[in-house]
């Protein structure tokens, strides 16, 4: 496991085209096996998500983001590929579709980056676009 420099910056629009974005800069660790990459990293309380333990399994064209702790959720982002998921949170369960239009991965044993936009529904009604960029650099 190597240890690393995290930076976050996701990107929500609604349909009013109003945006809001959030940056992080965390410590965290990430590792290779086989031909996955894994990036593991605590949450704080600017995400909103403080005790929560975000984990993404990264291949060559899908990104798997699990979150464990206060929050708890699985996301699948797969280009043009529907995902349903339950996002639990501290006041109850909300059921989400993810539906990804773009994912590029860019991973090295040195780091990487992620890009992944993506439309988020509620009930097949689309509540906001989003765009979630990661990148990863190895600290020594």
């Amino acid at each position: 496991m190597k240890k690393a420099i995290i930076s976050v910056k996701g990107t929500q629009k609604n349909d009013q085209n109003e945006s809001d974005t959030i940056e992080l800069i965390t410590e965290g660790s990430f590792y290779i096996k086989g031909n996955t990459f894994y990036v593991v990293y605590e949450e704080s309380e600017l995400s909103g998500m403080d005790g929560t333990t975000t984990t993404l399994k990264i291949t060559e064209d899908k990104v798997t983001l699990l979150r464990f702790g206060t929050n708890k959720s699985k996301m699948v982002f797969e280009k043009n590929k529907r995902y349903e998921s339950d996002y639990d949170t501290p006041y109850g369960k909300i059921p989400l579709g993810i539906l990804p239009t773009d994912v590029k991965v860019a991973m090295s044993e040195a780091g990487g980056e992620i890009t992944i936009k993506y439309a988020l529904d509620l009930n097949n009604k689309t509540v906001s676009n989003n765009e979630l960029y990661l990148k990863v650099r190895e600290v020594n």
